[in-house]
């Protein structure tokens, strides 16, 4: 059995690293254990623990926040001063900011907000020499020293451990509505998700495209009165494309957004994050709805069309998993994109297949990065492939 160490801070990390780096013994990083887990390994060490200390500075819309904290806990501590930190990550009740920086992970609303790698201005790392590193600050425009911050956003804690973030904030939205367009071709949703994104006078917090049924899911946060007005014009846009649109808001519209979510993340199956660009969502679209007919599997999908991010799950039958994959793969490293799996069941046959496909040219940096930061591959070991 591994050991577990619970940690309270960033000291107490860095000597458990210390001490794991002295006797050559691995160690997994664990938040809230909503993410893809890593091998087994020697050393369990939870942030579980590390929740004290929100420092919020409302006058500068900022606010570092410890590694352990959910991300709805923190948003309610900042909400108290009609601020947020506007990600909107899955089972973000669970999630832990450590988790979230290490993964880089995002949700619907990355559409106008961007990711943690956008919006994060600071960072405290524990090493795995025992040292404790800072790098960025409180300020916004902060620019000294090299941008340690966005290099841990995607790290997947295989460089060093997240012990405290800092973030720039949004004032909370007084108000929200979400126009929901059910259409037949899910292709002509895509294009009207580019549309929707492109129109000058609108200004949407998410575009979400679902399917199966057809849907696009467009979110409006502002003024009551600005929401009204946007709402009318993608209306108007949704029935120049032969969509049928609907208005939701208050406990309606929060149920619109957790059955999204639950599409993809609710039940068991293997997701795959494809990203393409914008303009490729609709050939992407076909190849899916071409393999899912081809196969004996169920396919539900998806994601930031006008950002050409797409999440798909696949469920059904595990032999046709593995060839799916490596053609979704092929079809988005041809158009300069890539297939990532983001979770699979266990025992499922997935978790023995590559989970990031091929890296190019960019593998060889990754794996002298992961080198000069852990040299002897401790934390994390096997989860990415610059191991």
């Amino acid at each position: 059995m591994p050991q577990v160490i619970e940690p309270v801070d960033a000291t107490g990390v860095a000597a458990a690293l210390s001490q794991s780096s002295a006797d050559g013994r691995g160690v997994i990083v664990r938040g809230a254990g909503t993410k893809f887990s890593p091998p087994p390994s020697d050393v369990i060490l939870s942030t579980a623990r590390m929740t004290e200390g929100v420092d919020h500075v409302a006058g500068d819309l900022v606010a570092t926040l410890p590694a352990g904290i959910s991300l709805d806990a923190a948003n309610d501590i900042l909400r108290r001063e009609g601020q947020w930190l506007p990600l909107d990550p899955p089972r973000s009740h669970h999630a832990t900011i450590g988790g979230i920086v290490a993964t880089n992970d995002s949700g619907p609303r990355r559409h106008r907000y961007g990711g943690p790698r956008d919006l994060i201005i600071g960072i405290e790392i524990a090493l795995v020499d025992g040292r404790v590193a800072k790098a960025g600050g409180r300020v916004v425009k902060n620019v000294a020293g090299y941008d340690l911050s966005k290099l841990m956003c995607g790290s997947h804690g295989t460089l060093a451990v997240v012990t405290r973030a800092t973030f720039k904030l949004s004032p909370v939205a007084p108000f929200s509505r979400t126009l929901v367009a059910t259409g037949s071709d899910v292709r002509r949703l895509s294009t009207l998700a580019l549309t929707i994104a492109n129109a000058p006078p609108l200004a949407p917090t998410a575009i979400e495209l679902q399917s199966p049924p057809h849907g696009l899911l467009v979110r409006f946060e502002t003024t009551e009165a600005a929401a009204a007005a946007q709402v009318k014009i993608a209306a108007g846009l949704c029935e120049q494309f032969g969509a049928t649109p609907h208005v939701v808001f208050g406990q309606a519209e929060s149920d619109a957004w957790r059955a999204h979510e639950a599409r993809v993340f609710g039940t068991p199956g293997v997701v795959l994050k494809i990203a393409v660009l914008p303009t490729d969502v609709g050939d992407m679209l076909a190849i899916i709805e071409r393999l899912s007919s081809a196969a004996a599997v169920v396919c539900e999908l998806s994601g930031r069309a006008a950002l050409g991010i797409l999440l798909l799950k696949i469920s059904g039958d595990h032999s046709a998993y593995s060839s799916i994959v490596a053609e979704l793969r092929r079809e988005a490293s041809a158009r300069g994109g890539s297939a990532v799996i983001l979770s699979a069941g266990s025992g499922d046959p997935m978790t023995t297949v590559d989970r990031w496909g091929p890296l190019g040219d960019a593998q060889p940096l990754m794996q002298a990065v992961k080198a000069r930061f852990d040299p002897q591959h401790l934390l994390n070991a096997g989860l990415t492939p610059w191991d």
